[in-house]
């Protein structure tokens, strides 16, 4: 026997014969000539120097022979089409866009360094990050738009697959000179006392319902509601009160001359979802983006602000 002698378009002719129960059916299939497929099988079987088919007038049938080989035959294409399967696949991976629709603070923190890795890993992706308030960042997923939406916890509209990816505890915010930055922790009932800073109706719409869940007496009353995270940040670095944001928010507000304390009394965590269309097929480019968020982004540090 010599190996080398077999081809792939041998095996194949081989399968297609046996699957079909005849020549003229695989030759069919095939799109081949049956002569021509008898062919293939003549010179499979020279090289192999074994009968794969007990064949008469009416009927082809595989002998015992190719009973044998059909398997090992059959494992050699299935291979084969998953080994080609797998190496498309990455090199689809290589390339391509990515379009995440993330908040304003999450995009600011978290995905800047977390696309700067990813591109370093797949550097001919382009990953293009659309910053977007929460309602929008789901409606840019939902129109296509996007691929991928990075926004808090919420009800899903039902079009749309919401993932975990990380829970965000919040933190007191407020200027260096501030009577309550002399703690090392702070209690909402302490902070609910000075005037509060708070984001837009949605945002403080969930805050009050996680702290309702601890007492009923701690009732948000925002002196101010604004749309952007680096508005609510001037606005207490300029005096008009204090604010309360997701601990990834400690890396920006150094250059306005605040400091962060955590909030007790009770303990409130922010949860991050990532979002994607439920009835459309993620590209592979895009695919491998989420799973590489899904992996990176919960290891990611949270650093305390410096007092």
């Amino acid at each position: 026997m010599n190996p080398t002698s077999v081809t792939l378009r041998q095996l194949r002719a081989f399968v297609a014969i046996a699957d079909a129960g005849g020549f003229a059916a695989a030759a069919r299939r095939l799109h081949l000539t049956p002569s021509a497929l008898s062919l293939l099988i003549k010179d499979l079987e020279r090289g192999i120097a074994v009968r794969l088919f007990d064949r008469n007038t009416r009927a082809t049938a595989l002998s015992l022979a190719g009973s044998e080989f059909y398997p090992l035959a059959r494992k050699v294409l299935d291979d084969l089409a998953s080994a080609l399967e797998s190496t498309q696949d990455l090199e689809q991976k290589k390339r391509g866009t990515v379009r995440i629709a993330c908040t304003p603070l999450y995009a600011a923190t978290t995905l800047p360094e977390l696309v700067l890795r990813y591109r370093q890993k797949f550097p001919a992706i382009a990953v293009y990050v659309l910053d977007s308030l929460n309602q929008q960042a789901l409606a840019r997923v939902m129109s296509g738009e996007a691929d991928l939406g990075i926004a808090p916890q919420r009800q899903a509209p039902p079009e749309l697959v919401q993932q975990s990816l990380l829970r965000d505890r919040m933190w007191l915010i407020c200027r260096a000179d501030h009577p309550l930055a002399a703690r090392s922790r702070v209690t909402w009932s302490q902070m609910l006392r000075e005037p509060f800073v708070s984001l837009t109706p949605d945002f403080t719409k969930r805050l009050q319902a996680d702290l309702f869940k601890h007492s009923a007496t701690l009732a948000l009353n925002p002196a101010h509601e604004v749309s952007f995270i680096t508005t609510a940040l001037g606005m207490v670095q300029w005096g008009h009160g204090i604010t309360a944001q997701p601990g990834r928010s400690l890396p920006l507000i150094e250059p306005f001359g605040l400091v962060g304390r955590p909030l007790v009394g009770p303990v409130v965590h922010r949860h991050l979802s990532l979002f994607c269309k439920r009835d459309r097929a993620l590209s592979p480019a895009a695919a491998s983006f989420r799973d590489f968020l899904r992996e990176a982004m919960p290891t990611l540090p949270v650093s305390p602000s410096r007092s």
